[in-house]
């Protein structure tokens, strides 16, 4: 109907006032109760699209759609129990539905349930074999269960069918640090900042990679590529730090763990690096004191 293509186009005020005329004009319409119901929790009126999706399945108890976005609503108020009971009944009444079965996996990491997501997303593979969130999943899944071996294939597929998925490389290069592999890892995150240089994380990333290999320059440069887009970056101010002192700049060290103390003041592990540093620098001005 008219609502739900002006609610695809994003217009989601409009859509509504479609919407809301197709049920005036004929109440028993489910699909327009349904489509109703998705733009109203796009709005953020939760409760108000749970009564439009109730009133479509209780006028088509099969309709799987309506299922779905109650699914996605209740998942988005923390509701998860009853959010996996719809997608249950979403991907029961419609098995081949991917973004369903994707929904139900979604639900399920939120509970915690890893293995069974994991089924879920195997599901969606089955389905579409070229589906890339699936397989980026997958190796989330894989990854949080300690298998990483297979988590590094799930990723590698995943790139293979979408070279630009900044996300897939970042957390194969996760997985390549749970591995041991920095260098492998080093270039999984320097294709994640290259497809999206606003990738913080990836950033922070790159700089933790690159300071296991000991390339402590290049690490500083990454943190603060990561810095200049979140100055409130405790972990990069830190690990700056680190790097600045493993190349004997004590002083921009402590500047890094200042930083990081004044985001993080229970930060024990700064605190304790910026007193090593203030030690070395203390000793150095008195050996030059002493020469002097």
């Amino acid at each position: 109907g008219r609502g739900a293509v002006l609610a695809n186009l994003g217009h989601y005020t409009e859509a509504l006032e479609a919407c809301d005329t197709a049920v005036a004009m004929d109440p028993g319409y489910f699909k327009a109760w349904s489509n109703r119901g998705w733009v109203l929790g796009y709005l953020g009126r939760t409760a108000e699209a749970l009564e439009s999706l109730d009133k479509a399945i209780r006028l088509q108890p099969e309709f799987a759609e309506a299922y779905f976005l109650r699914g996605w609503v209740l998942a988005g108020l923390g509701r998860y129990a009853e959010a996996l009971e719809s997608c249950d009944r979403a991907t029961s009444l419609s098995p081949e539905d991917v973004e369903a079965w994707n929904m139900r996996g979604n639900v399920l990491v939120a509970c915690g349930r890893y293995e069974d997501a994991l089924l879920s997303y195997d599901r969606i593979i089955d389905i579409d074999p070229g589906f890339s969130g699936a397989w980026f999943n997958r190796g989330n899944m894989l990854a949080a269960l300690g298998r990483q071996e297979e988590a590094l294939a799930a990723y590698d597929r995943a790139i293979a069918l979408d070279p630009r998925y900044a996300e897939a490389y970042n957390n194969r290069g996760n997985t390549c640090m749970a591995l041991g592999c920095p260098a492998d890892a080093a270039e999984s995150y320097f294709a994640a900042v290259s497809l999206r240089p606003d990738y913080v994380e990836a950033w922070y990333n790159h700089g933790y990679a690159l300071s296991e290999l000991g390339r402590h320059e290049d690490a500083i440069i990454s943190y603060d590529a990561a810095l200049r887009q979140r100055p409130a970056y405790a972990e990069a101010w830190y690990n700056q730090g680190a790097a600045l002192a493993a190349l004997g700049r004590d002083e921009e060290a402590v500047g890094s763990y200042d930083q990081a103390i004044a985001l993080n003041p229970d930060d024990a592990g700064a605190r304790k690096a910026r007193g090593n540093a203030l030690r070395r620098l203390g000793r150095e001005a008195a050996t030059r004191e002493q020469q002097g």
